[in-house]
């Protein structure tokens, strides 16, 4: 091999070299961007928003329908928008911000919320709810797991989804009676697993700073499994489900 051929494949090999680095770095920077100002993805750990999320699920939230945040931190850039009632959001849990919550926003700044046990009030105006007992109608809500509880259709600002109650013998906010108004930049939120989530009806309001973005839609869902040696199984029928 000539001297002229070495310094040739030599700077082949260099210039393939450099050609994957820019590769590799500008996928790492395109998926940076994606991750601090477009999508990002959470997985679901609890039932606090059974029917509408289940544990397992894996969501993508949407972090451009308020606005841009500097990325890793609360360092707004610029605010176009503000989550309505009736949006599930994922917000950083205001007692301790090294956990992200997801929840259903009820009021915004300026509402008066009140509870009266199941029955839901903003601004003086109850919530229309409308029980679910339709078998076809349920196996679609539990996306054919056995129905568990009471479920309800709830509507807000015309938008509806489903919400679940314990029987009123298990409930713990069946007797609650409660009514808050909403300061500037806060908002109240709760679980669609009305009578097992923590919220904002025990722990507050959450502040515009802390919400990450709008829930959008479930990516990949995992069953758990039944025992301690089974794997998790893929469940097809919530994958690619809009939330709402």
């Amino acid at each position: 091999m000539t001297e002229t051929t070495k310094n040739k494949k030599t700077n082949q090999e260099a210039s393939g070299t450099q050609d994957l680095f820019k590769t590799l770095t500008w996928s790492v920077l395109a998926l940076v961007i994606i991750r601090s100002f477009i999508f990002e993805s959470f997985k679901i750990p609890s039932s606090s928003m059974v029917p509408t999320l289940q544990i397992g699920d894996h969501i993508f939230v949407s972090k451009f329908d308020y606005g841009l945040s500097f990325p890793f931190t609360k360092l707004e850039l610029i605010r176009w928008g503000q989550p309505q009632r009736g949006d599930v959001i994922v917000f950083l849990y205001p007692k301790d911000e090294s956990l992200h919550y997801v929840k259903r926003v009820i009021g915004v700044p300026g509402d008066k919320i009140e509870f009266k046990g199941r029955e839901l009030f903003i601004n003086q105006v109850k919530v229309p709810l409308e029980r679910v007992t339709d078998p076809a109608v349920l196996d679609t809500v539990f996306s054919g797991e056995p129905p568990s509880g009471e479920i309800f259709q709830e509507e807000i600002d015309q938008k509806k989804h489903w919400v679940r109650f314990l029987p009123p013998k298990e409930a713990g906010f069946v007797g609650m009676k409660q009514t808050e108004v909403i300061p500037p930049d806060r908002f109240f939120v709760v679980g669609d697993n009305r009578d097992q989530s923590y919220d904002s009806r025990s722990w507050g309001f959450v502040d515009r700073q802390n919400i990450k973005g709008k829930a959008r839609i479930i990516w990949l869902s995992m069953k758990n499994s039944t025992d301690w040696v089974s794997p998790r199984r893929f469940n097809g029928s919530r994958a690619g489900k809009i939330i709402r």
